[in-house]
């Protein structure tokens, strides 16, 4: 049978052909959604355990009560096929794009979306890859590195919801900032990876971070009885310690060798080329780009394929990413770099800066 099919689809043309391979991978993709059809443990909403069976909705699908919050719910609330509007060919075909690494507009053209579309589509992925991420392994004597990697800030976005003004010059196309050295003007992104190939990124702050900022990237981060290595700088003995770590290991950035400093190293150089083909990444979109990324790490150590791994945990994942969320978001530490000031549309920039430096900003 599965011959006379296949000869069959042989003898279409070219055009029912790619229509006939196109449908069979959406089915192939809603049927991987069907699996998780199962009785909930959870609410997905709030997390509370006690949940009730409440009749059936319009289509037939089974609807649960949670206890905890009073809201009702079916197997697929939250999940990236049932908030939205498009179908799951669509998101077949949009998945294996973004794995063969195709940019925004080259997607959009492959599912027949517009661009807003298209980023929004990869924005609810990088969402569900976030929550894939596998736990930070740590045992007594992994050999963890922790450095800072200071990508330039990009302040690029709407923010027409918000009505703010940025008061300084913009950053020309194809040009990084204009302060020498670390400054303010640059991210803080603290990452770490250890011997069994595991790692985090996370976006802490703005320039070299302090003490404060160290202890929020490594938050959540199992590091007792590890053996840590980082640079020179000094806003890491007192969260390490914290963290009781079994030996905190400081070498100079520049003469660190391989096996001191080699791993991050390597990281920051897979993290480089990983943002390079992005062609820009606003600050407040950085860490679902993060999240990507180690998603990218973890799936460089699994014997599956990339598609063979996104499919079925875009189709299956839970999303709490709403496009009104992503409109009104701030840019991250915005109050702190400027000082807790707030620009505004009202605020008259002729009384503060010269008439050629706010030509520039308006």
């Amino acid at each position: 049978m599965y011959e006379s099919i296949l000869q069959r689809a042989l003898e279409l043309p070219r055009e029912q052909k790619e229509s006939l391979i196109a449908a069979l991978k959406a089915a192939v993709f809603e049927e991987t959604s069907r699996r998780g059809d199962g009785d909930p443990d959870r609410c997905p909403r709030c997390g509370h355990h006690h949940v009730v069976r409440k009749g059936h909705g319009r289509k037939g699908a089974q609807v649960w009560l949670c206890r905890g919050c009073g809201r009702t719910f079916t197997a697929r609330t939250d999940r990236v096929l049932a908030l939205s509007k498009l179908g799951a060919e669509t998101w077949a075909s949009y998945v294996e794009g973004m794995v063969e690494g195709l940019p925004l507009r080259k997607l959009a053209e492959r599912c027949g979306v517009c661009l807003k579309t298209s980023w929004y589509m990869r924005m609810r992925v990088c969402s569900v890859m976030e929550s894939r991420l596998a736990p930070f392994r740590c045992d007594r004597g992994t050999s963890v590195q922790i450095d800072e990697k200071y990508p330039n800030e990009s302040l690029s976005g709407h923010r027409g919801r918000a009505r703010v003004k940025i008061p300084r010059a913009p950053h020309e196309n194809g040009h990084g900032v204009r302060l020498r050295g670390i400054s303010g003007e640059k991210a803080c992104v603290l990452t770490g990876v250890n011997d069994l190939g595991d790692c985090f990124c996370r976006l802490v702050g703005r320039g070299r971070p302090g003490t404060a900022q160290v202890r929020a990237g490594i938050e959540g981060v199992a590091l007792a009885g590890a053996v840590v290595s980082t640079d020179e700088l000094g806003s890491y003995v007192v969260p390490l310690a914290d963290s009781r770590v079994l030996a905190h290991n400081r070498y100079n950035s520049k003469s660190a060798g391989e096996d001191e400093l080699g791993m991050v190293n390597a990281l920051h150089s897979r993290l480089d080329h990983f943002l390079a083909g992005l062609d820009g990444v606003s600050t407040r979109r950085l860490p679902l780009y993060l999240s990507w990324f180690c998603w990218e790490e973890q799936a460089r150590r699994s014997d599956a394929t990339r598609l063979g791994m996104l499919s079925p945990q875009v189709a299956n994942g839970l999303t709490d990413l709403r496009i009104r969320d992503m409109w009104d978001a701030t840019q991250p530490f915005f109050d702190e770099y400027w000082g807790g000031r707030v620009w505004a549309d009202e605020v008259d920039l002729d009384d503060l800066y010269e008439l050629s430096f706010v030509s520039a900003v308006v």
